[in-house]
This record gives structure tokens, C-alpha cells and sequence, in this order.
């Protein structure tokens, strides 16, 4: 256990001493800040009224009361304030009153039917209108909250989180990959494969330390992916359940480019050209329908994503996960015994 740690405390300050090591642990946070920035905002998905409430051209008191029932509501002291918050970011709608017909106006940004259609506060205002001076009338449309049936297995979290979640924990998988394997790559070419044979050290505990940083940084990942995309309301074990298991893909994967590679650009190579399977998987398990899924059941990560879309979609259950996960490991069992002698090769 102590030699393990010790070769993981020499693999932590390598990786970060190497420019490479750095930039494939730091980049991905990048990544991820800008993946937040394509979450739809708050202001995206609700109705925003910009509302003169003083002077002689004010909105009546019960107006307003009755449209925050519908929507967020600024107001403001004048006409001219009023039209500033809709020159500022966001989309928002206008309304004063007009003393002069004795009507209500409704202020609408610039768009591409030049506001031939009627705003929302209008709409509502003619309904208002409508249900006062003539209740008589039969309606034309109804409406009604909720979700529709057809709809309702439909999650709320927007699907730039939850998809855009899970591929990007695949794809720190494929970052671990590259550690493991350009750790050992760095090792072989100076020497310390080779010293091991002369050493205390055992194989065994060698490549258990050498997996230690790349399994905390998929770790470290899965957390920081909930926290930072906005899935707080995840199983985060179920998450890390599924990390578990996907590093045996990383596993072999990492082993692999470890032992194919001579030199850090090789390897590098090496891990490129390997990846586009995995990119494969990745783009039939999202672009492909549903009854073509099959084509990538031969992929590892396919299963993964599976688990991680179900788990931030909020529709998984553990015997489901433990399932799509096994397949993961046991996918990645195969690939290992069929690679086995040339990863053994490439090592020795």
C-alpha cells in the first residue's frame, strides 16, 4: 500500500510538471464552464412585463396584479425607462397606458413578422376584455396547465445538461485514458518499467498507482459536472457507481495507448486514432433513433452514456444502472482479453 502511494504522489507531481499532464486535467474545467454558458436562462423560459406604474400613463393596479400571475414584472416610472430595459439584455415586453384613446399599448421588441402578431400581455388583455363584456361567448380555444400525456415522461432539466452531462463524463473517461497511458509511455521510455524488474516495487503495485490519479480525476469530474451543469437534484452515487465501472474502459484503453506508444507523440497518436471508435458509440447513442441503437451495443461507452442520460434525466433505477454498467465492465473484459497479449507485449 505505501509503494502505491508513493507511485501515486510521483505520478501527481509529474502529471502537473508535464505540460500535457496539466493541460488535459485543467482543460476539460474549461470545457465544462462553457458547456454551463448553452443552458437556457431563467429569463429564456419565463414572460418578462416591463410596466410604467406612475403618471398618466401608468398600468391600473389590478392589471399588474393579475399579469404577475403570468410572468415576471419590472416597473418603471416612464415611457422612456421602460423602453431602455427592452434595449437591454433579455427579452421582455412593454405596457403603458394611453390616455389619450383610452387603451392599453404593448411594447414588443423588433421581429422577423415586424410585430404583425399580437404580444402576450396583449392577448391576455383582450381575453380580459372579452370575459367582462361578453361572457356569453363561447370559447374558441381552451387552455389548460401541466404536461399533456403524450409529454409527460418528458424531463424538465434541459437536455444540454443531461446529454451534454453524460458525453462530457465519457469524455473524461478518454481524458483518464490519456493519463494512464502516457504515464506508463513516459516510464517505458525512461527506464522505470525496466527498474521495476530490480525493485521492491511489484508490477502489480505499479499499475495499481499508476490508476489512482486518472480514477480521482473521473472522480473529481462526476461531481463537479452535477454541481456545475445544475443536475443537484441527481443520485450522485448512482453517478459515481457508473464512473466506477466505466474506468475499466479506461483501464484498457489507457493500457493500451501504454503499451502501443514508444514515445509521448506516439502515444498521443495512438489515442487519437483509437478514440474514433468511442466517437462511434458516442454520436449513434445520440444521433442515431432508437430502434438503431443496436448498431453501437458492441461499445462500452454506449452503455455508460445509457446510464449517465437515464440517471440525469431523472429516470434511473439502481438495478438499471448496476445492468448498464455490467455490460460497460464486461465489454471492456472482452476487449481486454482480446488485446491481451499485445497490451502484455507492449508492457514487458
Amino acid at each position: 500500500m505505501r509503494q502505491m502511494i508513493q507511485i501515486f504522489l510521483f505520478d501527481l507531481r509529474m502529471s502537473f510538471k508535464n505540460f500535457m499532464g496539466g493541460y488535459m486535467v485543467i482543460v476539460p474545467m474549461v470545457i465544462l464552464l462553457i458547456l454551463r454558458l448553452f443552458l437556457p436562462a431563467v429569463d429564456s423560459t419565463t414572460i418578462n412585463f416591463a410596466i410604467v406604474n406612475e403618471g398618466e400613463y401608468a398600468v391600473s393596479s389590478e392589471m399588474i396584479e393579475q399579469l404577475s400571475t403570468v410572468g415576471d414584472i419590472s416597473t418603471y416610472d416612464s415611457i422612456e425607462k421602460m423602453e431602455r430595459r427592452l434595449d437591454a439584455v433579455g427579452i421582455a415586453e412593454g405596457l403603458y397606458w394611453d390616455p389619450d384613446d383610452k387603451q392599453y399599448v404593448s411594447v414588443v421588441e423588433k421581429t422577423s413578422k415586424d410585430n404583425e402578431t399580437f404580444s402576450f400581455a396583449a392577448r391576455y388583455i383582450r381575453q380580459g376584455y372579452m370575459r367582462e363584456h361578453y361572457p356569453e361567448m363561447k370559447r374558441i380555444t381552451e387552455f389548460s396547465y401541466g404536461v399533456p400525456p403524450e409529454l409527460d415522461e418528458r424531463t424538465a432539466i434541459s437536455p444540454v445538461a443531461t446529454t451534454g452531462g453524460a458525453i462530457f463524463l465519457i469524455f473524461m473517461s478518454l481524458i483518464a485514458a490519456f493519463l494512464l497511458g502516457i504515464g506508463i509511455v513516459e516510464d517505458k521510455d525512461g527506464g522505470t518499467i525496466l527498474a521495476l524488474r530490480v525493485s521492491p516495487v511489484s508490477t502489480t503495485d505499479y499499475y495499481i498507482g499508476r490508476c489512482i490519479f486518472p480514477l480521482i480525476v473521473s472522480l473529481l469530474y462526476g461531481v463537479i459536472t452535477i454541481l456545475v451543469m445544475g443536475l443537484l437534484g441527481v443520485n450522485i452515487w448512482q453517478v459515481l457507481v457508473v464512473v466506477l465501472f466505466t474506468f475499466s474502459t479506461t483501464l484498457v484503453f489507457g493500457l493500451f495507448i501504454g503499451a502501443l506508444g514508444s514515445n509521448e507523440v506516439e502515444a498521443i497518436g495512438i489515442g487519437k486514432i483509437s478514440s474514433m471508435a468511442m466517437l462511434v458509440a458516442i454520436l449513434g447513442g445520440t444521433l442515431l433513433p432508437e430502434p438503431w441503437h443496436w448498431v453501437v451495443w458492441w461499445s462500452p461507452v454506449y452503455w455508460s452514456l445509457e446510464a449517465y442520460e437515464a440517471i440525469f434525466t431523472q429516470t434511473s433505477t439502481w438495478f438499471g444502472v448496476i445492468w448498464m454498467s455490467s455490460l460497460s465492465l464486461g465489454l471492456s473484459a472482452v476487449y481486454f482479453l482480446v488485446l491481451k497479449k499485445k497490451i502484455m507485449q507492449g508492457l514487458t
